[in-house]
């Protein structure tokens, strides 16, 4: 009876989520969804990972700005995250992977992620649709 576990002792961690409030898109390019299937398929063949993401009718793969700066690094906690460039192209159905060049690259359904849902709404609206 008074003898005191570890478990009291320690102090609960508090937990703060502070999601972004502003992504900053520097450059986007759509492309067919066989175009990016292969250019997935071109990075997996130089020995890098890549998956993509899937949201609102919308493949795409983003490329984050590292927050190596002191600028970005203040922007980024302030809430403002940059992305270098974003690959896209309308897939209306989700599927868990594409196939191409005798790979299948993963594709992950990312919709009720908020921030990516949001992204992927933008692309859409500024995706050209006769690419489609």
């Amino acid at each position: 009876m008074g003898s005191r576990t570890r478990e009291n002792e320690e102090e609960s961690v508090r937990i703060l989520y502070k999601p972004a409030k502003q992504i900053v898109i520097l450059d986007y390019f759509q492309f067919s969804k066989d175009t990016l299937a292969q250019m997935f398929a071109r990075i997996i063949q130089s020995g890098l990972p890549i998956m993509g993401q899937w949201a609102e009718g919308v493949l795409f793969v983003h490329f984050p700005l590292t927050p190596d700066t002191n600028d970005l690094m203040e922007n980024y906690l302030k809430g403002k995250i940059f992305w270098g460039s974003v690959n896209f192209a309308l897939m209306p159905d989700y599927a868990p992977s594409i196939k191409v060049a005798g790979l299948e690259v993963p594709v992950v359904d990312v919709s009720k992620h908020p921030i990516l849902r949001e992204a992927a709404v933008w692309l859409k609206k500024h995706a050209r649709q006769e690419l489609f």
